[in-house]
């Protein structure tokens, strides 16, 4: 009997950008409108295509966010695409994680408020280009897109 794989995945942004409800969505495929920050990081389990994904609700508090995100096989970097100033702290995160070993995924949430984007696909298929990346549009709230980031990650991070 072999040992199971097991990834460590963490999700970063800032606040209210929608990391916990991404989260949930994909690992107990609920939503909460309700937007509580997340005030220390906790962690959810999902297996995916015979990978036990441990993935890590990274806290905007936390004041160890260098040991959190150390080991993590990918780094998912989520703004709100109805504020702008969430797709800058995504680029400065970006910047932050250059040079370490785990791959980058940027994700646009919200995409059911689309009609008030602040940035759009050019924006972020500029960022992941930049970081030899990906990125995906989600919803939490209605579901759309969410499964696709992590069967990405299961399918192409091998």
């Amino acid at each position: 009997m072999t040992a199971p794989k097991i990834w460590k995945v963490s999700i970063v942004g800032d606040q209210g950008v929608g990391k916990t409800s991404i989260v949930k969505r994909f690992v107990f495929d609920t939503f909460n409108g309700e937007s509580v920050p997340t005030e220390e990081t906790k962690v959810y389990k999902r297996k995916m295509d015979g990978i036990l994904l441990m993935i890590w609700d990274v806290s905007v508090y936390d004041n160890h966010v260098d040991r959190i995100l150390s080991g993590s096989k990918a780094v998912i970097i989520v703004g709100d695409i109805t504020r702008y100033g969430t797709y800058e702290t995504m680029a400065d995160i970006a910047r932050y994680l250059n040079g370490s070993k785990n791959s980058k995924i940027f994700v646009g949430n919200k995409n059911d408020l689309k009609y008030r984007a602040e940035f759009w696909k050019d924006e972020l298929k500029t960022l992941s280009e930049r970081h030899n990346s990906t990125y995906f549009f989600t919803s939490a709230k209605t579901g759309e897109g969410i499964n696709e980031i992590f069967q990405f990650l299961t399918r192409n991070l091998r």
